[in-house]
């Protein structure tokens, strides 16, 4: 059990995709967590499936040395506010809302400076997920070290300055999306060619999954592990010309700017 965290009470507002996957990494080191929901009965199977506390109480903050702010952002500047009341003087409050910048959630909960933002992605829901951590003003360095425990229980934690966030936001919050593109894709273009769906299925995922791990692995960068696939004259080769034709390359990046921009909007 890790000692910087585990005897923290720690809750969580909101229990969807994202809430889920950091409660089931934190379980494993604290068995203290409540999750403050809306709709008690939609959430209450996880009082046996992850062994917490499910509430609607909002009271319940008071007692946590440690609020975690999950729910989206496109709700949170409508109801965070409601929730000031109960959070503590001096609690580290994260918030894992795209967008939402500390300087906002500073403003809702003037009773603490103790204020991270966090970007997980999906991969957190199995414990490989990667999570940009910025401190807010005034945040200390032990609040901050708690948070990169914390991240660090569904995958690799990086500390980043907030002006970061977003451009990190667009590429690994929504790179999982990008890849399962990419699957579906590759998937329904087998298929085409003749190949039973589940076998496409299953090569898609384990060819992506092998490429992944080659790459993780590696100390040569994806170009050149591309190139090392692409063989002159080859079938490879004759696919990057049309992946090229269509400027797939400069897509990605005009997608990573536009995921960026929607980020500012957010906010």
């Amino acid at each position: 059990m890790n000692t910087v965290y585990a005897a923290k009470r720690i809750g969580v507002i909101g229990s969807g995709s994202m809430g889920q996957a950091l409660i089931s990494g934190w379980t494993r080191s604290s068995s203290s967590i409540v999750a403050v929901v809306r709709d008690v009965e939609k959430y209450q199977y996880l009082e046996g499936s992850l062994g917490i506390e499910v509430t609607e109480d909002r009271e319940v903050l008071s007692a946590c040395e440690v609020v975690v702010i999950a729910i989206k952002p496109q709700i949170i500047k409508e109801i965070l506010a409601d929730f000031a009341p109960f959070i503590a003087p001096g609690a580290i409050v994260i918030s894992v809302a795209v967008g939402v910048t500390t300087e906002f959630i500073g403003n809702c909960f003037p009773q603490t400076n103790e204020i991270i933002k966090a970007m997980p992605n999906t991969p957190s829901q199995i414990h490989m997920g990667v999570t940009c951590v910025s401190g807010g003003h005034g945040s200390s360095e032990a609040s901050m070290t708690i948070a990169v425990e914390l991240l660090r229980a569904v995958g690799d934690v990086f500390v980043v300055p907030e002006a970061q966030q977003s451009a990190v936001g667009a590429l690994s919050g929504s790179g999982p999306a990008y890849l399962f593109y990419l699957a579906q894709y590759l998937r329904e273009g087998a298929e085409e060619l003749g190949l039973d769906g589940d076998l496409a299925d299953q090569l898609v995922r384990s060819t992506l999954r092998g490429s992944g791990e080659l790459l993780a692995r590696s100390d040569r960068s994806a170009g050149d592990l591309r190139r090392q696939v692409t063989s002159p004259g080859g079938t490879t080769q004759a696919a990057m010309e049309v992946l090229d034709s269509q400027n797939v390359g400069e897509a990605v990046k005009s997608a990573l700017a536009a995921g960026v921009v929607r980020s500012m909007e957010l906010g």
